[in-house]
């Protein structure tokens, strides 16, 4: 097993050509099974199937491995997604974010599910990655305060939008099919598993589980195609580089430090130092976030010059102020206090935590 890394890869979408790389009796047997969603456990039994089921219209928390035929009107694929860490380790709370030991587990589980040997990663394309973080707070009561907070922020084009179905997520460019993020809380989504049999989990794990923020992050099929141009493989993207590119989504929303409440001497001072600007430009931003604060972040954008705006909040956002604190005051109090760096990566991290 691949060592878990402090982000983890939640879900992986491949596709290959069915003529160019598979062999003649694997195309015919699969080629029937053209825009049928099949579900595999990880021995590569059927689970179900369904007709006409996009395998990125699901979520990252499907248990098994799906595949599917699809066509783009001149290529038929063969795709397959999962949750690289849930085939893996049985539970996809943490895993690995290396892109080509998760592709293999993936390949490895189709092969057991279409009964064959499937081409290597390189000879497959990526339309989906989802990376995600836990991260801890306190208790329940926490994790659920900072999504009722993460619902106010609106980042520049990001937009967040709750679910209907109690506000226990919050997405950002939900229909994207470029780039979109989400936060939930991921102890809810262990209990149902729990009392589904589905997955094994102690009292324990679902105890610590029922502290942990999650951040998901979707890398979606327009940003391969983008990614593309470059003349890179996608397979070639590292660690590193995919989680620059999940801390870079949601810095704007969260915020990169910790924040405190500071009086405004202290906060005046800091946005100075910080920014290495005179305190009179630090004054000037503490001004935009006090009236921010009061009279709400759309009314403020709406009456300063944009360039002012967003040196004001490129300011505020190297204190740590994230766009979810700048909101009004009557509304939210305190601030989510998360800091993208460090995600737990096991079970051990949390209980430390306590």
């Amino acid at each position: 097993m691949k060592q878990k890394n402090q982000y983890l890869i939640d879900w992986l979408t491949l596709r290959i050509p069915l003529k160019i790389s598979l062999g003649k009796v694997l195309f015919s047997r699969i080629k029937a099974c053209l825009n049928t969603l099949h579900c595999c456990n990880s021995s590569g039994e059927l689970l179900w199937k369904k007709l006409s089921l996009d395998v990125d219209a699901l979520r990252s928390d499907t248990r098994g491995l799906c595949w599917q035929v699809q066509s783009d009107g001149k290529i038929e694929y063969l795709v397959i997604g999962a949750s690289p860490a849930s085939l893996e380790y049985g539970l996809n709370v943490f895993g690995s974010c290396d892109l080509q030991h998760c592709s293999r587990v993936l390949i490895k589980h189709a092969g057991k599910a279409l009964q064959s040997i499937l081409p290597d990663f390189d000879l497959w394309q990526c339309r989906r990655i989802d990376i995600t973080g836990n991260f801890v707070l306190p208790d329940a009561a926490s994790v659920k305060q900072a999504l009722r907070q993460l619902s106010l922020s609106d980042g520049g084009r990001r937009r967040a939008t709750t679910t209907h179905k109690g506000g226990d997520s919050v997405y950002w460019n939900p229909a994207s099919d470029l780039v979109k993020g989400k936060a939930y809380h991921k102890g809810p989504q262990m209990a149902v598993m729990q009392r589904k049999g589905v997955v094994d989990i102690t009292d324990e794990q679902l105890i610590l589980g029922n502290r942990l923020l999650r951040l998901e992050f979707t890398l979606a099929a327009r940003w391969f195609r983008r990614f593309s141009e470059t003349k890179r493989n996608w397979y070639e993207l590292t660690t590193f580089e995919l989680e620059n590119l999940y801390v870079n989504f949601f810095e704007k929303v969260i915020g990169v430090v910790e924040v405190k409440d500071m009086n405004r001497t202290e906060l005046v001072l800091k946005i100075a130092q910080i920014n290495s600007i005179t305190e009179g430009r630090a004054m000037a931003a503490f001004t935009t976030y006090r009236n921010i604060r009061q009279d709400g972040f759309e009314v403020v954008r709406a009456y300063m010059s944009r360039s002012t705006w967003q040196r004001h909040l490129k300011y505020l956002r190297a204190v740590g102020i994230s766009d979810s604190y700048l909101q009004q005051s009557n509304v939210v109090q305190y601030p989510v206090h998360i800091i993208l760096a460090k995600p737990v990566r096991c079970w051990e991290d949390i209980r430390r935590a306590a």
